[in-house]
């Protein structure tokens, strides 16, 4: 269920509260009568569709879906690595062993994927000599490995119910459309109450508003590794314009952002020793939004410094600047149509 369906529903329960409550007022109005038993009984069957939505969502785990990708990306990494060489020392029933597509381990089951996963760690691992580490290495292994347990041992489902249970997500939304088809006509109905009972009235078009949508944050798992060995590196900072946090990574690499607003963002990261990255980065609403930072050992110079601010605050300042260019063309249509009345 969205933030603006689960508002329009609360609307809904207002309303027929309401002219439950006011059924004296419209009594003996026919066409008023049945629009109103029609609207409740379309409320009824919109609680029934988005419990079914909302049993088929149990056991849904963001980070599930987090742990998934990562392992998926890596063992495709090193799959494609492996591949290389093998095949240029004519190994190819080893090299068509390993898939290196993300999509064979991302888009198959759960427990299909940490199948597919754990063989291709096994078979790169076996033969681990002739790939060579230039390729691959020991210490890339035993992180695939571990990306594999935490993915095995959390919780939870990675699917979503809007990809696997899309009839039931459709009926939701569909009777959430009913039901604002049904505060359409009944808006228009009410109309002859307007002189003749203002009161009814206008109480009628209080609850026929939509109230406040509860907005809700996007969480973003950043992975912080070492561009030469390939190892995360812990306790990194990082900045995200999209919030206020302070981004702290983890003694396995990881920072995560759990109060994200949507939209294009600029992203930061830093750890001494290394030299600061910077990347724009797009947080899509309600999805696993997972970013990867790269760093190379280093020390930053002042200039350095000075580049990544001026990046950092270019950013911000156009994105400010759009902003206030919508609130001015929002003022200005307000205006035009103030003038216009």
């Amino acid at each position: 269920m969205t933030n603006v369906e689960e508002a329009k529903i609360k609307r809904d329960n207002s309303l027929c509260i309401f002219l439950d409550n006011n059924a004296t007022a419209f009594a003996g109005d026919v066409a008023f009568e049945a629009i109103a038993t029609k609207t409740i009984a379309d409320y009824a069957l919109t609680v029934i569709a988005a419990s079914a939505a909302a049993a088929d969502n149990t056991g849904y785990s963001l980070e599930k879906v987090i742990a998934k990708k990562a392992a998926s990306v890596m063992t495709s990494e090193l799959c494609a690595s492996s591949q290389v060489i093998l095949d240029l020392l004519g190994n190819i029933i080893v090299a068509t062993s390993l898939n290196s597509a993300v999509t064979y381990y991302s888009s198959a089951t759960d427990v299909l994927a940490e199948s597919r996963m754990q063989n291709a760690h096994d078979v790169m691992s076996t033969n681990i000599v002739e790939i060579t580490e230039d390729y691959v290495t020991v210490a890339q292994l035993v992180t695939l490995q571990a990306s594999i347990t935490t993915f095995k041992n959390l919780s939870g489902s990675n699917t979503t119910v809007n990809a696997t249970f899309p009839v039931k997500t459709k009926a939701l939304s569909t009777a959430v459309k009913l039901g604002s088809a049904d505060v359409l006509n009944i808006k228009k109905l009410a109309k002859k109450y307007e002189i003749t009972n203002p009161t009814f009235y206008e109480g009628l078009q209080k609850v026929c508003k939509i109230p406040p949508i509860t907005v809700r944050h996007t969480p973003v798992k950043i992975t912080v590794t070492d561009v030469a060995t390939g190892l995360p590196l812990p306790n990194a900072r990082g900045t995200l314009s999209k919030t206020k946090e302070l981004g702290v990574g983890t003694d396995k690499g990881i920072i995560n952002y759990t109060n994200v607003l949507a939209g294009l963002a600029i992203a930061t990261c830093m750890l001494d020793g290394y030299i600061t990255s910077v990347k724009n980065v797009r947080i899509k609403r309600g999805k696993a939004n997972e970013f990867a930072f790269v760093l190379v050992a280093g020390v930053i110079t002042a200039e350095m410094e000075a580049a990544v601010v001026a990046k950092v605050n270019a950013f911000i300042a156009a994105e400010n600047a759009q902003k206030y260019k919508k609130a001015a063309k929002a003022k200005a249509a307000r205006k035009a149509k103030a003038a216009k009345g």
